[in-house]
């Protein structure tokens, strides 16, 4: 199958991890596909990962509040490359007026399938605009929404993809990283400063019983925190601060050096909202311990949740004494593993197809 997809790619956000575990999955069942990706944009942090030949990138983006807006955007890509199956993901940060414009022409060649990243209801009238042929979200919070404004037999449930299960080993990734041997070592990557500065006083009480290293990897991107992490490694003499873009592999050589990914993380205000972090990281064997908020709130024992600061402190020593079962973790992915899941779309692919030739395509 011939699939184009639209889509930041090798960005440290939600719908670049979804694109790239479900798209490198494609390829290595024998599927071809090119993707069609920003030059520059405001969730595009790199993460040093090269692109691959089948990458175009043909578009920039500067604004995306209150909607996107394209500084640039080169239509030919879409209109000319070779694919039957057009992918959107997150289309309410792609340049969408500039995509409804020749999305008459995708249609003529392709079946059309958008991935709604989007939590709640986008404000910009022009989402509502694509006549798509099938829409995948990721859980019934979702489609609970959608079903509003799209017809409810072209919306699908397809799981967030999770990295398959790749266990390392600690010394040897600790001995790579320059990390000590036998210290306990708390992870935290991909936050927010708020959520950092709210755990680091517990952590500060915590270390004194129980000593151990916090790791703060932070992406060079994000310039405006590095200043404030910087005073607290002063103040925090267990707190280890490195600027860094990771790759994927960079990322799991850290998670198979750790004992504990700490995710302080808020319940945000939307009501769909998933934690593409615990599904980029869960294939580690790591133990994720993450705040009890929405995010998180379908996910069970497969990772483990703390109510509190108090909470946190005390599941924090639970795991630094090994009380995790990595089987629960095991069993999720195996049933929510990236090839999983992308099969499940390919399926999604072949009956959307099926339908359109048969006549049945759905005018709304």
């Amino acid at each position: 199958m011939k699939i184009g997809m639209m889509s930041l790619w090798n960005a440290a956000n939600g719908p670049s991890i979804h694109a790239e575990f479900v798209g490198r999955e494609w390829i290595k069942s024998g599927h071809s596909l090119v993707v069609f990706s920003a030059r520059k944009h405001p969730d595009f942090r790199p993460t040093q990962q090269e692109d691959e030949d089948f990458v175009i990138r043909h578009f920039d983006v500067s604004e995306i509040f209150p909607l996107t807006k394209a500084d640039s955007f080169e239509p030919t890509p879409l209109l000319e490359e070779d694919y039957e199956v057009f992918v959107a993901q997150n289309v309410e940060r792609l340049p969408t007026k500039e995509l409804l414009d020749v999305f008459p022409k995708i249609k003529e060649k392709a079946i059309t399938v958008l991935v709604v990243h989007e939590g709640f209801p986008p404000k910009d009238p022009l989402f509502y605009k694509f006549n798509w042929d099938a829409i995948v979200c990721f859980d019934q919070r979702y489609r609970d929404f959608l079903v509003r404004f799209f017809p409810k037999d072209i919306i699908h449930i397809i799981p967030y993809p999770c990295h398959p299960l790749k266990v390392g080993d600690k010394k040897g990734a600790r001995r790579k990283l320059g990390l000590p041997l036998d210290d306990k070592i708390v992870f935290s990557f991909g936050f927010s400063l708020e959520e950092i500065k709210e755990v680091l006083p517990a952590l500060g009480v915590l270390k004194k019983e129980h000593p151990f290293k916090y790791l703060i990897i932070a992406n060079p991107e994000s310039k405006l925190e590095h200043r404030e992490l910087r005073k607290w490694e002063e103040k925090y003499d267990f707190m280890d601060v490195r600027i860094k873009a990771l790759s994927l592999d960079a990322l799991y050589d850290y998670l198979h050096a750790c004992d504990v990914l700490l995710i302080p993380k808020e319940s945000s205000k939307h009501r769909a909202v998933i934690s593409s972090t615990v599904c980029q990281t869960l294939g580690s064997g790591c133990p994720i311990l993450f705040h009890d908020s929405n995010y998180v709130e379908l996910h069970g024992n497969e990772i483990v949740k703390y109510r509190d600061i108090d909470d946190m402190k005390l599941k924090l020593v639970d795991l630094f004494d090994g009380e995790f079962d990595v089987e629960k973790t095991k069993s999720y992915l195996r049933e929510n593993n990236a090839s999983r899941v992308a099969d499940r779309f390919i399926q999604l692919f072949e009956k959307v197809r099926e339908e359109r030739r048969s006549g049945s395509e759905r005018i709304w």
